[in-house]
């Protein structure tokens, strides 16, 4: 008698055991289902505007900025006479095409000329690709050569070297990839 209760209690606990590997099974398929379907994919690529490269327009060691004033070629060959100095949290607003960024200024404020929501302009001196990620939820995702992923709304702190003389709008070399990264609230 003891060994038929025995055999009845080890059939049970195999059976539970199975159920219970089954059900694990469906749970974790169950996740990899949803995280799947819910984060956006790469659908397709969008073309990107070839930027001016102004370095190609340079003569005697200085090229015109869209202001019109002189900048050193230093800046855009990245020879480091200019200190890239100015630093700035940035919401990319629109990406212009290869080496321009259309973004805002966001706290904190570098200096008091500056305000909350002003518009500023980057050039890339290394540019972004020329092909661009579009999401299936229709977001672009811009890259190049060491940026981080760029997309408009988000924060990025920017260090590069400010236009002198500028008006109405900064204007910010920025002379590597590597001087722009996404802000760690990913905003």
């Amino acid at each position: 008698m003891t060994s038929v209760l025995l055999e009845a209690h080890t059939m049970t606990t195999t059976k539970s055991r199975s159920c219970s590997i089954t059900a694990t099974f469906m749970i974790v398929l169950l996740a990899v289902v949803l995280v799947a379907g819910c984060s956006p994919r790469v659908v397709g690529t969008v073309e990107v505007p070839v930027g001016d490269d102004l370095t190609t327009p340079s003569a005697e060691g200085t090229s015109v900025s869209p202001y019109g004033d002189i900048i050193a070629l230093s800046i855009l060959k990245e020879e480091g006479k200019y200190p890239s100095d100015f630093s700035v949290t940035v919401k990319v607003l629109e990406v212009l095409n290869t080496r321009s960024v259309r973004g805002e200024i966001m706290p904190p404020i570098p200096f008091g000329e500056l305000q909350q929501g002003n518009m500023i302009y980057l050039y890339l001196c290394t540019p972004l690709s020329e092909k661009a990620d579009k999401l299936s939820d229709g977001t672009i995702v811009y890259k190049g050569n060491g940026y981080p992923q760029i997309v408009a709304a988000r924060h990025y702190d920017v260090t590069g070297v400010l236009q002198p003389g500028w008006q109405d709008y900064p204007f910010v070399y920025v002379p590597t990839a590597s001087q722009i990264k996404q802000t760690s609230s990913g905003n």
